[in-house]
């Protein structure tokens, strides 16, 4: 009974997480970003997985279940990252875009500043 509470448990939470950040502004551009997080969810599976096949917290089998934890753990991590930098990245490009002065023709400068030119 815990094992299939905990299985039931992780795919709820994972689900609603995923639900979530899919609603990332960046989650269609940073292919980086979305590999972490999807490498994750396996990663997760075999943390639970091995945590509950475990007899007692001095096992074998509880320490391979926190290396999983920790390696899924970091994974996410460095998935929202990786969303959050392609965010800054094109936020960046726009205002670098948006930043450009314009280059009036030659002559032009004087009319806008007020000054005739020429006869």
């Amino acid at each position: 009974m815990g094992v299939t509470f905990a299985a039931i448990t992780t795919v709820i939470v994972l689900s609603a997480w995923h639900l979530r950040i899919r609603r990332h502004p960046s989650w269609s551009v940073s292919g980086d970003g979305r590999f972490y997080i999807m490498s994750g969810y396996p990663m997760m599976a075999l943390a639970v997985y091995w945590l509950t096949a475990s007899p007692t917290s001095t096992e074998w089998e509880w320490a391979l279940g926190n290396m999983w934890a920790l390696a899924a753990m970091i994974s996410f991590v460095y998935g929202v990252n990786a969303l959050d930098s392609a965010s800054h990245r094109r936020r960046a490009a726009a205002h670098t875009i948006e930043s450009i002065p314009q280059r009036l023709p030659d002559g032009a400068h004087d009319a806008v500043n007020g000054h005739r030119t020429g006869a």
